[in-house]
């Protein structure tokens, strides 16, 4: 008997790791293109930075955006592209791919350390065959990473609380939304413990943890929690031109009191405010009564209050951008998995029905598997933006004789990168140029363009309108048209045409 229950201990989550692996690989071979945008501008910041700016003891990116997410997956990848010595986003799909394995094994150990084995198993298996999951774990993406932190933390916070807390620290320097959860579990995590000594190894786990990386954002961009302050700015539209010049909590008050308006007339904005009251309220009932078993529901509360706003609304919008945001339900699913199967067991115990075959998990269960045959296909589709992109960098490729390339796009820096057709300091962003130093002086560009020996200059997005818009109208002579590409217009710099302006004769 004790053999078989040591075998048990560790078939289950192997098997599930297992199956979990085993979905993942089949959905790389049908879907074997990244195709997420964020995959090669995550990748564009980790290279960059492994190339660039480590040796400045800082992030970097050609788009101004090396901390506006969280800096440990941007580590992790620039690591293993440094350990590997290559340039490829397939190491860390890998390392994503096992991390989404070992993130369905975690749930099923949180099922079982919290309620049983048998609730273990069935939540493990509904994670290891949630589709969404299944299809975003393969990406070169942050999210996989964060979600294996907030798991951990879960899974270690009875016995290990120190690193339970360093790991929610690690998870909110991931994702910006779970710095903002983490801040609430861990006040409920205080409040459940009296603040008493015993809470003090959490505390000061995610303390080091988030203070490690605040110090270093404080030092770069004069904001400790910058990612998530920029996240919010985003939500509370402070890069609308029209809301220029407002403060960070007018904009907050601003919309709040909008979202207050029209959420009660929504059933998706009913939703909302239906969890974030219930976050609200049964946080501290959770810990005025010492429930035992709070930390699930505190993780899945703090978690889901802060993740359903960002895909809930998009319920109403285009079927990509639906699609793309429904990643975000993942680590509800996963935290909510082994909750769900728990009140199901109690359910039936209560009813006396122990053993009735056909359960709301084996449904889930069964929904989520036939869901595949509409995911992976509808996944699919998207795999032709990057395969655009590519052959945009082919052709770009093509017309390159040396010096360096400005361009916005980081699927196409990403191709000419892994072809071998520049490296990192052959690239160049139209972020950096004169405008974003607030100078208009025509020549300032010209100048730009000369001191960086840029030979090739992509026109992609509103980024280079303004170089456009200076050179175009002043010295139309220097760009030249040479390809018309799927994602871009492609100019040949004249450079010579560039030093008889600014007077360099033939230099």
């Amino acid at each position: 008997m004790a053999d078989g229950g040591a075998r048990r201990s560790w078939l289950n989550p192997a098997t599930i790791f297992t199956a979990a692996l085993l979905v993942r690989a089949l959905i790389w071979l049908m879907i074997p293109v990244d195709w997420n945008w964020d995959s090669y501008h995550h990748w564009q910041i980790s290279y960059l930075s492994l190339k660039i700016g480590f040796s400045e003891g800082r992030l970097w990116d050609l788009n101004g955006c090396e901390y506006m997410w969280g800096m440990v997956p941007h580590l992790v990848e620039a690591g293993l592209m440094g350990l590997l010595n290559t340039s490829s986003t397939a190491p860390y799909r890998v390392l994503n791919t096992v991390l989404g394995s070992l993130n369905a094994a975690l749930v099923y150990l949180i099922g079982k350390r919290f309620y049983s084995d048998r609730t273990g198993v069935h939540a493990g298996l509904l994670a290891a065959f949630f589709p969404v999951a299944a299809v975003f774990d393969v990406l070169a993406m942050q999210d996989t990473v964060a979600l294996a932190f907030v798991l951990a933390s879960l899974y270690l916070v009875r016995d290990q609380p120190f690193w339970s807390g360093l790991a929610l620290a690690l998870a909110g320097q991931s994702r910006a939304e779970y710095l903002a959860a983490g801040l609430l579990i861990l006040a409920g995590y205080c409040l459940r413990e009296r603040l008493h000594t015993e809470s003090l190894p959490y505390v000061m786990g995610w303390v080091l943890g988030t203070g490690v990386f605040s110090a270093h954002l404080f030092t770069q961009t004069g904001n400790p929690f910058y990612h998530l302050y920029v996240s919010l700015l985003n939500v509370f539209g402070g890069f609308d031109p029209a809301n220029e010049g407002k403060s960070f909590l007018d904009l907050a008050a601003s919309w709040a009191s909008w979202k207050l308006e029209v959420w009660p007339a929504k059933p998706t904005g009913l939703l909302i405010i239906i969890v974030a009251a219930a976050a609200l309220l049964w946080v501290p009932y959770m810990a005025w009564r010492r429930w035992f078993r709070y930390q699930p529901q505190l993780y899945f509360l703090a978690v889901t209050v802060f993740q359903l706003p960002t895909f809930i609304t998009y319920l109403g919008s285009d079927h990509e951008s639906l699609l793309i945001m429904l990643r975000m339900a993942t680590p509800i699913a996963a935290l909510g998995y082994p909750l769900l199967v728990h009140a199901s067991n109690m359910a039936f115990t209560l009813a006396r029905r122990e053993n009735f075959s056909l359960r709301p998990e084996h449904l889930l269960l069964a929904a989520s598997l036939l869901s595949f045959a509409y995911f992976v296909p509808a996944y699919q589709g998207f795999q032709v933006h990057t395969v655009d992109a590519f052959t945009s960098a082919d052709v770009v490729a093509g017309e390159y004789v040396g010096g360096v390339i400005v361009c916005d796009h980081p699927t196409i820096n990403y191709r000419l990168v892994e072809t071998g057709t520049v490296e990192a300091e052959g690239l160049l962003g139209n972020h950096y140029s004169p405008e974003y130093y607030g100078i208009g002086e025509p020549r300032a560009y010209l100048e730009w363009l000369s001191d960086n020996g840029v030979t090739l200059w992509l026109r992609y997005d509103y980024r280079s309108d303004a170089v456009w818009a200076v050179v175009e109208s002043n010295y139309p002579q220097v760009f030249e048209l040479v390809a018309v590409t799927p994602c871009a217009r492609v100019y040949s710099v004249d450079k010579r045409a560039v030093a008889a302006l600014l007077g360099h004769g033939n230099n």
